[in-house]
């Protein structure tokens, strides 16, 4: 099996064109289904094992949650001109505080689903200059344009997506 990329340690190619827009907003209007669909039926048992004591089930889902809060803000920083976006709390402090393993799962779903459907308002029929407004990433020190982002906010569903189906495909 190949061993999954540390979030931290990926670095991303940010050469695609503008026209990637509505693939990338469908990529984020489907991560709440694939949640759903891998975290369905599953005993809260298995959702809340942690194992080689990293984030549980429940945990990766409540950061995706935990993170809804950043990416709006971000999204502010880009239509409101600022040249540095906002920086993440990289300790991920409120994700290791919130006790997401005492919540049921479907709470923990509906807070990302409500989340997600207010940051999909506020980007999904933007303009392409607008898609095209850049800001500095706090983290990776490189320039990024609106687009860019959604791509990053993208694959960081995808990164703890796929941790969320390994937890629960593990015996």
């Amino acid at each position: 099996m190949i061993t999954q990329t540390p979030w931290f340690e990926r670095k991303f190619d940010l050469n695609f064109p503008v026209g990637l827009y509505p693939i990338i907003i469908a990529r984020l209007e489907g991560a709440l289904p694939r949640i759903v669909a891998i975290a369905k039926n599953v005993s809260d048992e298995r959702l809340t094992r942690k194992p080689n004591d990293e984030w549980s089930a429940k945990e990766q889902v409540g950061h995706l949650y935990d993170l809804e809060e950043l990416w709006y803000v971000r999204m502010g920083d880009f239509l409101s001109g600022k040249e540095l976006l906002t920086a993440a709390d990289l300790r991920n402090t409120k994700t290791n505080e919130a006790d997401h393993n005492k919540e049921r799962i479907e709470a923990l779903i509906d807070r990302f689903s409500s989340a997600r459907q207010k940051l999909l308002s506020k980007v999904k029929d933007l303009d392409e200059t607008t898609a095209l407004i850049t800001s500095l990433h706090p983290r990776l020190r490189t320039p990024m344009r609106l687009v860019d982002h959604l791509f990053f906010i993208a694959e960081h569903d995808d990164h703890h997506l796929a941790k969320l189906r390994e937890l629960l495909q593990e015996s």
